[in-house]
């Protein structure tokens, strides 16, 4: 006799819901998972949120069954379905779906194999080392500023071979509103009608959109008239061919690939490296031993690709900086038809969530789960209960998702481990923070999870 399947269990009140949702949903969420178990219906104005945060449940939507689920789950009216984000991304590989999803994906991936990705490793390393070059022993620094400035220099080099004081770079940093417009609330039921309301703030949106929309053509129209063998990822999606059909992505298609690895690129990276100081700041035998490792790697040079495999509590480091601060708030997926996750049934076109946040704090997987400890990554101490747990046999693949998981894992995510990895071990040379007195982080999750207020700290130099 088959298990009878249960509705899933979840709290009353759609506009509380909604209100906790719109606001910051992190520990309210989490609360839901503690109360109700891995499977919550979450009632939101007139439809109903399925968070699921086992990695059992995580491993149903995103892998076994990932075909019976798309990223359109928003209603655009009359019948149609939109991704969010869809506004600034466009069509490209964070909102695709199905056949043309894999395709574009099998088309860029080669962009991001590993050898391709060293060869930028250069780049990340003296970028990192420019932007300390201005700072001063007891500066306060808001790390946050500091980490989006340097990722944006990134970026900006590795897609368009660009410098940081260029006409483009200028435009990504001040021209899209991140806490206004689409981008606030663009997972919100009713964001499509929002969006169409003459609000300032979707009308500075659009009109930043269009700008950044202008410079992207410009530079693919100079790519063009060039020689077309230029190294940044620009030249090389403009050099993309279909293996099947031979045929380039079309303008339209190079800009939306290329600003969702331009939004996607630097803001997530940024706040991985942000909330990495913030937990250092708070842990200075932590801190003391990633310098330690930095200067026995490295001395006083600039890090290289190779170093990597031996800068391995920096990368620990970066790791569980984003197990307790994913960059991302979360993954949404619609399902194609009813299924059954955990025991219970979720109906046809109902919007299910996975959020890296409550699934990092599953006490069966992360003992002390608010416990900054990058050991968790290393195999050490047998005294130490947390040493090495996050890397022995047992634990599911998918109860650590920064990145995401399965088929639409993050295309990007070996680059970025490199770009962090990196900028930590350079900017440690010469160079520790302190937390400020007095000033109270309170993290806020849009589209990524960034401190609300920045995130100021005293720089140290060694």
């Amino acid at each position: 006799m088959s298990m009878q399947l249960t509705a899933p269990p979840g709290p009353a009140g759609r506009l509380r819901a909604l209100l906790a949702m719109s606001g910051n949903p992190l520990h309210y969420v989490t609360g839901l998972r503690d109360r109700y178990g891995p499977v919550v219906r979450i009632p939101i104005a007139s439809r109903d949120l399925y968070l699921v945060s086992s990695p059992e449940a995580v491993q149903e939507v995103l892998v076994t069954s990932h075909r019976n689920f798309r990223k359109d789950v928003m209603r655009a009216g009359r019948g149609k379905w939109a991704a969010p984000l869809e506004v600034i991304f466009g069509n490209g590989l964070v909102t695709s779906d199905g056949q043309f999803h894999r395709q574009q994906r099998r088309l860029i991936q080669p962009m991001f194999h590993r050898e391709r990705i060293a060869g930028y490793g250069r780049a990340f390393a003296e970028l990192s080392d420019d932007i300390q070059a201005g700072w001063r022993d007891g500066d306060r620094l808001d790390m946050q500023a500091e980490m989006t400035e340097l990722t944006l220099a990134i970026v900006a080099r590795t897609l368009f071979d660009v410098a940081l004081d260029s006409d483009v770079a200028r435009t990504i940093s001040t021209g899209i509103p991140r806490d206004e417009g689409p981008m606030r609330w663009d997972s919100l039921p009713f964001a499509r009608h929002l969006a169409k309301l003459p609000l300032p703030g979707n009308k500075r949106f659009f009109a930043a959109r269009d700008d950044l929309d202008a410079i992207i053509y410009r530079l693919m129209a100079e790519r063009r008239r060039g020689d077309g063998q230029g190294a940044d990822l620009l030249s090389l999606l403009l050099a993309a061919r279909d293996a099947d059909t031979g045929e380039p992505m079309d303008d339209r298609q190079v800009r939306d690939e290329t600003v969702t690895l331009l939004m996607a690129g630097h803001e997530t990276m940024a706040s991985a490296l942000t909330w990495s100081y913030h937990l250092l700041g708070g842990n200075p035998g932590a801190r003391r031993r990633m310098h330690e490792e930095i200067d026995e790697v490295l001395g006083d040079r600039l890090p290289t690709v190779e170093d990597l495999p031996r800068l391995v509590w920096t990368d620990a480091v970066l790791s569980e900086a984003m197990r307790l601060y994913p960059p991302v708030m979360g993954a949404a997926r619609r399902s194609l038809a009813d299924f059954e996750v955990e025991g219970h049934r979720i109906p046809k076109d109902s919007f299910v969530g996975i959020i890296p946040w409550v699934v990092h704090r599953d006490p069966r997987w992360w003992p002390q789960p608010e416990r900054f400890a990058p050991q968790r990554w290393i195999e050490g101490d047998p005294a130490d209960e947390l040493s090495g747990h996050a890397v022995r046999p047992g634990r599911p693949r998918l109860a650590y998702l920064p990145f995401g998981g399965g088929p639409r894992q993050c295309i990007g995510n070996t680059f970025s481990r490199m770009e962090g990895v990196m900028a930590l071990a350079t900017i440690g040379r010469h160079w520790e923070f302190e937390p400020v007195e007095g000033f109270t982080v309170d993290p806020l999750a849009r589209i990524t999870i960034r401190p609300r207020n920045g995130l100021p700290m005293s720089a140290r130099r060694r």
